[in-house]
């Protein structure tokens, strides 16, 4: 059994599938593999291919494509071209930049489609792609990328005569124009960001760097694809030591770290102290709701009930969603949310044609710090008041018969399904879930103090027993 303070909900490096690995690289929501192996530019060629066959199978449609400072993002991004232009398509680069300026840039322009090359918070030697359809709608393996599978035939041939016009852009200083229109700030700010060697250094300085009331403290802002000065990913082990450190150093009231495609932000306070992101989450939330009264708001299910709760008080109206970028664009539309907040850093805005924006959300918190007398810790304790188990990792092979256990030992609590199992009870509650990566069911549990949570956390063990190896607890 395994317990962290919070775990990444984006998907982990593929395992590959015995004789067949290029199944293993298409995930729920993307599609990552071994750059020099499962994602070689052959197979990514047929990828391509595939991806457009899908939107249209007679050809002729504007597809957008961007990459990540991966040192093999550039050949890969050549390699959709082909792919797509083998099938009659039409191609725009905009070379490097963060996955959210694509998905603006391919909105806005009323492209057929979207492909941003990035495996985002994994390590180096992987790479990977995110499909979109036109409006950055992504494709899911329920809605699209199992078709993109369907369709797919290696090793690839050429079977026509490739589009011949590529078309280049940089969409860089309009997209910043337009992040730039969110800021709000009555007062000067300080603040410290850490790119991590991705290119979400470059749309935030172009965005600030000419600001003269936003005083900025730049970490790691040159792209590097080897990653050299930490994780791709913010919320891995002492990946934000050196953001913490600057914060501090040179007072800043808060500091944003980015991870490897910019699409996620990871927050310290002026103390350097990991803010949780779901508390990050709620102070966007207030924020966006005194511009949008009585907004729906969609809340990760493993979201604390203080950060719901402040949401309520504020006027907003919560709802839990299924984690998982395409899942929780399908929420927004349906139920109209100007704003959606994930565990994992993700936060999603109506606004940006419901996509996940770093940027967005270090412009929002600026503006939240510039209309604040108060730090940003003092602001965070209003929003952190329950104590929680953080994630804990139980290896269980039988996922449905441990929640079928669950649900009939816990059956008079208000139950909701819409992720896993959640029980809520009036001063505690849990989520149970299967994790996406590997056979294990992962729990999370709140309550209004550490006595009950120590209680109640013994109790759901002692039902989850029978199906732990050895009865482990």
């Amino acid at each position: 059994m395994q317990e962290s303070a919070m775990v990444d909900g984006e998907r982990d490096a593929p395992t590959a599938l015995a004789g067949n690995e290029i199944d293993a690289a298409f995930g729920a929501y993307d599609i990552r593999g071994d750059a020099h192996d499962t994602l070689c530019c052959g197979n990514v060629i047929a990828i391509a291919r595939a991806y457009g066959d899908v939107i249209s199978p007679e050809g002729n449609r504007r597809f957008a494509i961007g990459h990540d400072a991966r040192v093999t993002s550039r050949s890969l991004a050549e390699a959709v071209s082909l792919g797509l232009r083998s099938g009659g398509h039409h191609v725009t680069h905009i070379g490097l930049c963060t996955t959210p300026m694509l998905y603006w840039y391919g909105a806005t322009q009323g492209f057929d489609g979207s492909v941003m090359i990035t495996a985002s918070h994994l390590a180096p030697r992987y790479n990977g792609l995110k499909l979109c359809r036109a409006g950055a709608v992504p494709m899911s393996i329920e809605d699209g990328l199992s078709q993109v599978r369907g369709r797919l035939r290696l090793p690839f041939v050429f079977d026509r005569p490739c589009t011949p016009v590529v078309h280049y852009t940089s969409p860089l200083r309009q997209y910043a124009g337009a992040l730039r229109a969110y800021l709000e700030l009555p007062r000067p700010v300080k603040v410290a960001v850490d790119a991590g060697n991705g290119p979400g250094g470059i749309d935030t300085r172009e965005v600030f760097s000419h600001l003269a009331y936003v005083r900025m403290w730049e970490i790691s802002f040159d792209p590097d694809g080897t990653f050299p000065d930490r994780s791709p990913d913010p919320l891995a082990p002492n990946a934000l030591e050196a953001l913490a450190g600057s914060v501090v150093r040179h007072g800043c009231e808060f500091g944003v770290a980015f991870d490897g495609d910019a699409d996620r932000a990871a927050v310290v306070d002026e103390r350097g102290e990991l803010v949780p992101p779901d508390v990050v989450g709620g102070l966007v939330a207030r924020q966006l709701l005194r511009r949008h009264p009585g907004a729906t708001i969609l809340c990760d299910p493993r979201a604390s009930r203080g950060v719901c709760e402040a949401i309520s008080e504020a006027g907003g109206r919560t709802l839990r969603t299924r984690v998982g970028r395409p899942f929780i664009k399908a929420a927004m539309r349906e139920h109209d949310a100007q704003f959606a907040l994930e565990m994992s850093g993700h936060y999603y805005y109506a606004d940006l044609y419901y996509t996940d924006n770093g940027l967005r959300t270090l412009i929002e918190l600026a503006n939240l710090m510039a209309g604040s007398d108060a730090p940003l810790s003092a602001l965070v304790c209003g929003l952190s008041r329950y104590v929680r188990s953080g994630e804990i990792n139980l290896p269980v092979m039988d996922i449905d018969g441990a929640l079928a256990a669950l649900t009939q030992a816990y059956g008079d609590g208000e139950i909701d399904r819409v992720e896993g199992l959640t029980v809520d009870y009036e001063d505690w509650w849990f989520n149970a879930r299967s994790a996406l990566t590997e056979p294990a069911l992962r729990l999370n549990i709140e309550a209004r103090d550490a006595e009950l949570l120590a209680a109640q956390r013994a109790a759901l063990l002692t039902t989850l027993r029978p199906f732990l190896p050895g009865g482990l607890t």
